[in-house]
């Protein structure tokens, strides 16, 4: 295997400090969305949490290939909104920053000639995509029946009451 560039291991990096930041958020934002009695929708951000954190296992494996060093201990602000709808909007905006960082990491790593690192971040690309269209999806059902019709769709049925 052909030395990597530092670089390389930067973008990986910057990558998993993005990742790890994020799954703080969707986790914190499941449990209160659980607290609040909105088990379906927490439970679909525990899950985006999860795909985030196997996201993260992804770069470390890569960054520890390359005998890098995996930087755990650097996140960004974790934003939390403080209701449901704010939370859909910012989770949107976040993966909608995730493709473009992860695009342009690409893209450099193509330029270096790490093709291997460059298909690592346009899978990552693809899946971020599929965040972007599932919280588009949520934010239009609610532009479309209201937040309270919405709402009501994500009570966990199984939650006792009182």
């Amino acid at each position: 295997m052909q030395p990597v560039s530092p670089r390389v291991v930067e973008l990986l990096n910057a990558a998993l400090t993005l990742e790890l930041t994020v799954i703080n958020g969707y986790f914190l934002e499941a449990r209160m969305l659980d607290n609040w009695g909105f088990g379906r929708l927490g439970k679909a951000f525990y899950d985006l949490s999860i795909d985030e954190m196997k996201d993260a296992d992804t770069l470390i494996s890569r960054i520890l290939l390359f005998n890098g060093h995996p930087n755990l201990q650097k996140l960004g602000a974790v934003t939390v909104g403080e209701d449901a709808h704010e939370m859909l909007r910012l989770g949107m905006e976040s993966e909608h920053s995730a493709v473009a960082q992860f695009n342009a990491a690409a893209q450099e790593c193509h330029d270096l000639g790490d093709h291997g690192t460059a298909a690592v971040f346009e899978e990552m690309v693809r899946d971020e995509e599929q965040h972007v269209d599932w919280f588009e999806s949520q934010l239009d059902a609610i532009e479309r029946v209201g937040a309270q019709q919405y709402l009501a769709q994500q009570l966990d049925p199984a939650r006792p009451s009182g």
